[in-house]
């Protein structure tokens, strides 16, 4: 079961649930095939995700965001991240300026691809029913298709009580704002750094750095860089 799957399952019932996906940030219903599940803790650490969050599936809905593709892929390849406020809520962060005037359908101008990954984006976007579907939810909902800068501060929305781990988010926002200053995309004043003061322990904290620096673990899924970065964490919620 993918984490989109699991995380439908866990929602309301929706006859058109297998055809269409609600993405957490745009918080616009689009074709289901347009949205990815996004995993938190990296699906390639499955391995740990028993030790590490407590889950007994890297697809648990709490190791997630169902987001738009190309808003996906920049949290992945690590361009915008989204930070805790004192309010509560998740906004989202942009960590290089060159997204600003990327629209989101404009697959081409994505930065983090290189260019043969550009080109086959490029084929992927031509599906034609489905890009009509997502240019007229995006148009209805925005007036014209967003750029990456008109995201800038927007709130992560959800449905029901699902709710990822702020630990989780909290690390990945930690590792890809470490990742945008060490190659110049931002400055160390453009991005807040991950608020700790809310945290309650670091169990989680120096069960991940174990992990995530053991031999074995490594072998398994390649080096893991940036462990450094870990340790602006600090005292981390084991409620999530």
């Amino acid at each position: 079961m993918t984490y989109v799957q699991a995380y439908q399952r866990s929602s309301p019932y929706d006859e058109d649930e297998d055809k269409t996906c609600k993405c957490m940030l745009l918080d616009v219903t689009l074709p289901t095939s347009y949205v990815t599940g996004s995993h938190l803790f990296k699906f390639k650490w499955h391995m740990a995700v028993q030790e590490v969050l407590g889950f007994s599936c890297i697809n648990d809905t709490r190791n997630g965001l169902l987001l738009a593709k190309p808003i996906e892929e920049a949290f992945d390849a690590g361009f915008l991240c989204f930070i805790l406020g004192e309010d509560g809520e998740h906004r989202v962060h942009l960590l290089d300026a060159r997204l600003c005037n990327v629209k989101l359908t404009d697959t081409k101008a994505y930065p983090w691809l290189k260019p043969s990954g550009q080109e086959k984006m490029a084929k992927e976007s031509k599906q034609q029913d489905i890009m009509k579907d997502v240019t007229e939810a995006l148009k209805e909902s925005f007036g014209e298709i967003p750029t990456f800068a008109a995201l800038r501060g927007k709130l992560l929305q959800f449905e029901g009580d699902q709710r990822p781990f702020k630990r989780c988010l909290a690390f990945q926002a930690s590792q890809s704002r470490h990742s945008a200053l060490s190659q110049g995309r931002i400055s160390p004043s453009a991005i807040p750094e991950t608020d700790a003061s809310a945290w309650s322990h670091n169990s989680y904290l120096e069960r991940i750095k174990d992990y995530l620096a053991d031999p074995e673990f490594q072998y398994q899924v390649g080096p893991i860089d940036r462990l450094d970065s870990i340790s602006e964490l600090g005292r981390l919620d084991a409620s999530g």
